[in-house]
């Protein structure tokens, strides 16, 4: 008994590995994609600049010029941190029925993927909570922002779990590929809307109180928007436990979700190829 759980939990620590090597062989496409993801955090400074240049008082949408940039700079780093990226694998699994491996093999897709997963963003989430650093470092000496040490904990911890919550998002959004052969073209499309619902272009109160309200109880503004007010200090020490039980429960919700759906998948699953 001991020994095949072993060798169960030696299977997916092996998927890990391969994903950590992945995100290595490849630091060259993520450094490109880092730097071409800082033109809209850059758009957006400027486009704030001129907003708060032209307007009568100094607060707008509730926020400071301050708190604005700094938020617009936040978003940019979070939003890459909770990435996915597997749904094209899944995608190409599917259609060229390397999917059917995992049918005969001992091997749970869903492990395997979550285990993949995590690898490759160890290293990613790395680099990128070091330019994070950088940005908090930068706030506080030429503004005055300071961030807490419990704040900074809360906010990992938020981060984790945020992340695993864009993957079971996305891991739901990934079942598509059962029903739609070429379902590559809408997962831009679903990334762009679900990065806007989650505050990773602008803060979620630019769309009014009513559109937050809603967002409160929908699981994307839990991947960016949360964390980040976890951090900046916008969140209350008892809205930051409700955020953690918010997070944890539509993780909960996800894993339903995606199981119901991959298994109505699986039985239209045809095997061609591969």
């Amino acid at each position: 008994m001991w020994h095949s759980r072993l060798g169960w939990v030696q299977k997916y620590v092996k998927a890990f590995e391969l994903g950590f090597q992945t995100a290595l062989e490849y630091r060259v496409n993520f450094l490109i994609s880092l730097i071409s993801a800082a033109y809209p955090i850059f758009i957006q400074t400027f486009l704030w600049t001129a907003i708060y240049q032209n307007s009568s008082g100094g607060v707008v949408y509730g926020f400071t010029y301050r708190q604005m940039i700094a938020y617009t700079f936040m978003a940019g780093l979070v939003a890459r941190l909770v990435r996915t990226g597997f749904e094209y694998e899944i995608m190409d699994d599917v259609k060229s029925g390397k999917f059917s491996k995992f049918l005969v093999q001992p091997l749970g897709y869903f492990p395997y993927r979550l285990a993949s997963y995590f690898g490759q963003k160890v290293p990613n989430q790395a680099m990128i909570l070091g330019i994070l650093v950088l940005v908090l470092v930068g706030l506080n000496r030429f503004w005055g922002v300071t961030v807490e040490f419990p704040r900074i904990l809360a906010f990992l911890l938020t981060l984790v779990l945020a992340t695993a919550l864009n993957f079971l998002i996305f891991y739901c959004f990934s079942a598509m590929s059962f029903w739609i052969v070429e379902v590559g073209f809408l997962y831009e499309g679903i990334r762009i809307v679900t990065v806007l619902l989650s505050g990773g272009i602008f803060p979620l109160e630019v769309f009014g109180e009513r559109f937050v309200a809603v967002m409160n109880l929908l699981p994307f503004k839990y991947t960016v928007n949360y964390p980040i007010n976890v951090l900046n200090g916008n969140i209350p020490a008892d809205g930051v436990l409700q955020g953690l039980l918010m997070q944890c429960a539509w993780i909960a919700a996800c894993l339903l979700i995606s199981g119901v759906l991959w298994r109505e998948g699986g039985r239209r699953y045809v095997a061609v190829g591969g």
